[in-house]
This record gives C-alpha cells, sequence and structure tokens, in this order.
C-alpha cells in the first residue's frame, strides 16, 4: 500500500543511488537534497492535500536559496497522475514518482503539461518554422495536412499557444523533425514575502531589511525566516535556550545543505553559539547598519 513514507523512502533512495546529500524534514518540503543544485521536495500520495500556505513558503524558501521546488505525488482527487505529465499546483510543478525518477536521472522528457484538463506541449517554434520553410509548405498546406487550421498553425508557431498533444505527434510525424522541448526544472523567478505571525518575527524581519537584508517570513520549516544578501541566511527564533538547543542541530545540518549561513535570533542568552551557529541577540539588532556588521558580529559570537 502507497503511504507517505514509502513515497519519501524511495525519493530518498533516488537521490542517495545518485549521491545528494540529503535533509529530511517536515512541513512544506519533505527533502532538501544537493548536488550540483539544490532540489526542495514535497511528498504527498495525494498532491489536493497541498496547502496554499505550505506552497507558498516553498515558494519563497527556493526563491532564496536558488532551490528547484517539485512536488512527488501519486494522486490528486480526480485519480491517478500520469507518469508523462506535469502537473502544477499553486505555481509549482508536480510529477509522479516515475517522473521524478526519470527527472534524478536526466533523462530527455517531454515537456508536456495540463491546461484546464488537457494535455498540452511545450515545442521549439524556430524549428517548427524552419522545417516547414525547408519542405516549401505554406501555413494554409501544412495546416490542412495536419488537420488543423491556418490560423491556429499561425498561432501555434509564433507561441501564442501551446497545441495538444496529438496536434504535436501530426506535426513531428508531416514535418519528420522532433519539436518538443525538455522540461527543466526552474526556480521561483517571482520574489514573495509571507506576513509575520508575531511581534518578534516583525522586529527581527524589519532589523533585517533595514540593514539590507531581504527577507521574508516562512512557516512549516526548521526556520521562521529566509533571507539573502550575497549568501542566503536562515533565521531561527527562540525565546529561550533549551527550544533553540533542540532545534539546532536541524539548522546547522539544514544550512550545510543549503549551502547558506544560520543564527540563532533570541531575547536572552549568556551563550554566543550553539552547535557553532552564532547567537544574536535581539537587542543588538538595532545596533547594526549593514549587512557586513552583522557577518563581523557572527564571526565574533564564534570566536
Amino acid at each position: 500500500m502507497f503511504n507517505k513514507s514509502f513515497l519519501v523512502r524511495e525519493i530518498v533512495d533516488t537521490l542517495a543511488e545518485k549521491e545528494f546529500e540529503l535533509f529530511l524534514s517536515e512541513g512544506c518540503f519533505d527533502v532538501a537534497a544537493r548536488k550540483d543544485f539544490l532540489m526542495l521536495i514535497k511528498a504527498l500520495v495525494n498532491v489536493d492535500g497541498l496547502l496554499k500556505i505550505q506552497a507558498k513558503s516553498l515558494r519563497i524558501i527556493s526563491y532564496f536559496t536558488s532551490a528547484y521546488p517539485l512536488i512527488v505525488s501519486l494522486k490528486s482527487n480526480r485519480g491517478f497522475l500520469e507518469d508523462d505529465v506535469i502537473y502544477s499546483r499553486f505555481n509549482l510543478p508536480v510529477v509522479t514518482l516515475k517522473m521524478f525518477k526519470r527527472l534524478v536521472r536526466e533523462e530527455f522528457i517531454p515537456f508536456i503539461k495540463t491546461t484546464r484538463g488537457k494535455h498540452t506541449v511545450v515545442i521549439d517554434t524556430r524549428i517548427l518554422r524552419e522545417r516547414r520553410k525547408e519542405m516549401r509548405l505554406s501555413l494554409e498546406k501544412l495546416s490542412r495536412k495536419v488537420g488543423i487550421s491556418k490560423k491556429a498553425l499561425y498561432e501555434i508557431e509564433k507561441g501564442e499557444v501551446e497545441p495538444m498533444r496529438e496536434t504535436v505527434e501530426r506535426l513531428e510525424e508531416v514535418l519528420g523533425v522532433d519539436l518538443k522541448k525538455p522540461y527543466r526544472l526552474r526556480i521561483p523567478e517571482k520574489k514573495e514575502y509571507l506576513k509575520t505571525k508575531d511581534a518578534f518575527q516583525r522586529k527581527v524581519s524589519e532589523e533585517f531589511k533595514r540593514i539590507g537584508i531581504d527577507n521574508s517570513p516562512v512557516k512549516s520549516a526548521p526556520f521562521e525566516i529566509i533571507g539573502k544578501e550575497k549568501i542566503s541566511l536562515i533565521t531561527a527564533l527562540s525565546f529561550n535556550m533549551e527550544k533553540a538547543k533542540m532545534i539546532a542541530p536541524k539548522v546547522k545540518n539544514l544550512s550545510s545543505i543549503f549551502s547558506s549561513e544560520s543564527i540563532f535570533v533570541l531575547k536572552k542568552s549568556e551563550e554566543r553559539v550553539i552547535k557553532g551557529i552564532p547567537i544574536i541577540l535581539e537587542s543588538e539588532l538595532p545596533e547594526l547598519e549593514t549587512p557586513k556588521e552583522l557577518r563581523k558580529l557572527m564571526e565574533e559570537k564564534k570566536e
């Protein structure tokens, strides 16, 4: 019987075979994996169980860490997902376990996606146009051979619409060329932010922005704030040392996977570091003027 534990185990085994460095979590992502690039993977048996806030946090973390976000799932409320289609939920790509394994193994995967319940294909319109002209076929003549209107073919060739899978197959048969573009994972390009949950988080976030560190709160993650200046910065907040010590190993391991800096911001503490992670007091933040001063303070804490 398929369940989430099985799904996560299969994902981890597939990544381990390719010698990815791995970190397991719970929340907006279940697996962080790094090799030549960083992936943040959410595993769901039913993709319709993905919460909007989880998806937004995953997109935000991926943006700030230059990671590829991905949902691996088996089905939706409508039934099982198809193995050769790239689905989407809340602007995140969704693939089956079989498709995920092909992605990790760097196989060629045609970019077939769902649009309003129909399967469309992302094609190389340059090849289409050049091959049509090479064969001396007018738009009207090729459209008749393929069985679509001249207007539809014009829009496809101009990249204004993405053709149906059946149309692409007929075009490839008539022209004798491969038109399908390969699917590639992407880092989110849109910058997004979540609202702060309390006064402590709001103050830390505002202080970071004041000194020049773009950042956003996140939810359902081992840390509360993700930021970026020259490199990403993951920030865990805590009101007490005991809680900080409990999550410190996770934060330290995750910062290694992310190739990022990490800090704790505490209300008060007599200690300077936890597991090698510098502790910055809330009261110290207003004294900082630049990211460089923050980095200097972080290094001083480690000494």
